[in-house]
This record gives C-alpha cells, sequence and structure tokens, in this order.
C-alpha cells in the first residue's frame, strides 16, 4: 500500500481531456496511486476503464483503488477499494474481498476516527482539512483535527481536502504521510507538472523534518 501522492479522480476533471493519457502523465509525475471514482458511467464502462487502468499503474508501479465498487475492484485485480458511510460497510466489504484487496474508509470528525478503530480497515480518509471544490458538501476539521486524528489512530491516516502544492509542507509537518489530492493536480492543465510539485514540496518538507532531527 503506497497512498503517499493519492490522486482520486472526478467526472468534472475529465471533461474534453482523455482519461488515460491524463491519468499516465500524472503518474509520471510522481503519483502513486490512483482511485478510480466516477458517478456518471455505467458498470461496462467502468469495467472496461479499469482494466486499462490496471495495466497502466502496473506500468509505474503504483496502486489502483476503486471507489465504492467492491466487485469491480475484484475483478481487475485492482489493490484496494474505499467506501464511504453510504456504501457497503466495510464488515460485509472484508467478507466480500477477504484479504484481497486492502480498504479505506472515510472518516470526517475526530469521533468517527475513534469508532473506525474497530473496523476491519487499512487506511483512514479523513477531512476536510482545507475548503474543497470537489465536494459539494463536506466537514471542514482543519489542521489542528489532523494531528489529533494522526495521535489517536493505529490505523494510517490519509489526509483529504484542499490540498494544493502550496500546503503539503503543511499537512507533513503536521504528521501526515499520505496526502489524497483531486484538484491540486487535475485542476491544472500540465498534470505533470502538478504531480511533480507535489512530489518535490513532499520530499522537501521531510528533508527539512530529518535536518531538524523531528523525523
Amino acid at each position: 500500500m503506497n497512498l503517499t501522492i493519492y490522486l482520486i479522480t472526478d467526472d468534472k476533471y475529465f471533461k474534453g481531456r482523455d482519461l488515460f493519457e491524463t491519468l499516465e502523465k500524472a503518474l509520471q509525475g510522481g503519483v502513486t496511486a490512483v482511485q478510480y471514482r466516477f458517478k456518471g458511467k455505467n458498470t461496462r464502462e467502468m469495467y472496461e476503464e479499469l482494466l486499462k487502468l490496471r495495466e497502466l499503474t502496473r506500468k509505474y508501479n503504483a496502486d489502483l483503488v476503486v471507489n465504492d465498487r467492491a466487485d469491480l475492484a475484484l475483478a481487475v485485480e485492482a489493490d484496494g477499494v474505499h467506501v464511504g458511510k453510504k456504501d457497503l460497510p466495510p464488515d460485509a466489504v472484508r467478507k466480500f474481498v477477504g484479504d484481497k484487496l486492502y480498504i479505506g474508509y472515510t472518516a470526517n470528525s475526530l469521533e468517527e476516527v475513534k469508532e473506525a478503530q474497530e473496523l476491519p480497515i487499512d487506511y483512514i480518509g479523513f477531512g476536510s482539512i482545507y475548503p474543497t471544490s470537489t465536494k459539494e458538501n463536506y466537514n471542514l476539521v482543519g489542521l489542528e483535527a489532523l494531528k489529533e486524528a494522526l495521535r489517536i489512530s493505529q490505523i494510517p491516516i490519509v489526509c483529504i481536502g484542499g490540498i494544493m502544492p502550496y500546503r503539503v509542507s503543511e499537512v507533513v509537518k503536521a504528521g501526515c504521510r499520505n496526502l489524497a489530492v483531486s484538484a491540486g493536480i487535475l485542476a491544472f492543465e500540465d498534470v505533470e507538472k502538478a504531480s511533480r510539485e507535489f512530489q518535490r514540496a513532499y520530499k522537501e518538507t521531510l528533508r527539512q523534518l530529518m535536518l531538524l532531527g523531528q523525523l
């Protein structure tokens, strides 16, 4: 599981844009995992796209995660599946996928992070850390809540929500080592450059922390 720079797709960023060409550029820029998340496609279309995306992510040694659909994730031999509170519960997903997939789960408050400790999951997507344009209805938790979530969780945390290249330093210094991003890469025309900016900021912040003896 490598969710360091974890790119989440969104319908609105692929209008008039080739899915595979765009994602390959992002992978070339340093994205370590891709979550396939589309709301307006039928099952057959998603399956066929995921088959191609599985080949692409393997080419770049990156993880492939499928949002919501554990059946599709299994069918294309993805690495993981991500579910939210309105999806199939993690317990049921685990019965379905066994140990073939890792499972991610969304938490939007510290209380939900605490509750998630009892679930059969492998990571928690926690946010929104900053205001975001990707979702209309979201809970803004902020950096202090992120620090507390990292402190209380025994399960790896992926921070999400409004994370742009210029904010990478803040979240990494707060202790987060897994960054989920959508607009921070896909909203730019040059997604490869945006991905490289994420990687550069991430590595530079870790280097600074190491020099300060904080790693």
